[in-house]
């Protein structure tokens, strides 16, 4: 089942689209009163609404991945989404890298997928060895933010 992220919560998608598309963005969405007016961009996977004097940002969730995706928390850790092998490293201890940089691709159930650094900072861990596998939630990198 598909899922969205509305403004941090999650919820199930719904069984079927309501609104109807008057074109430039410009949306018709039934209510008890009659329709209301809505408005929406999208950008990639994320779209932004406004409905009912409320502007609302709307994020598909992506079953197969995970915050780990880009990285993990605050703490600049970045645990696996799935259990799996690790069948590269990009980045190397030490260096410096931005929220997104790509650290190291993962496989799993024969799908790969590139986890991304957490936040800005440095490589400061990485416990596993290329061809090493590993369960769901094992720490695969640490970034240190760098102190200013």
């Amino acid at each position: 089942m598909n899922r969205f992220r509305i403004d941090g919560s999650t919820f199930p998608q719904p069984a079927a689209p309501t609104a109807r598309d008057l074109g430039g963005g410009r949306y018709a969405v039934p209510a008890a009163g009659g329709d209301e007016p809505a408005f929406a961009v999208a950008h990639g996977d994320t779209v932004y609404l406004q409905l009912l004097g409320r502007a609302w940002r709307v994020e598909r969730v992506d079953p197969t991945a995970s915050r780990s995706a880009i990285g993990d928390d605050a703490e600049g850790l970045c645990r696996a989404p799935m259990p799996g092998v690790v069948i590269a490293w990009l980045a190397q201890p030490g260096q410096v890298v931005s929220r997104g940089d790509a650290l190291l691709v993962i496989e799993s159930m024969k799908l790969q997928a590139t986890i991304g650094a957490p936040g800005d900072g440095s490589v400061a861990e990485m416990p596993l060895a290329v061809g090493q596998t590993f369960r769901r939630g094992a720490l695969l990198a640490r970034v240190e933010a760098i102190a200013s």
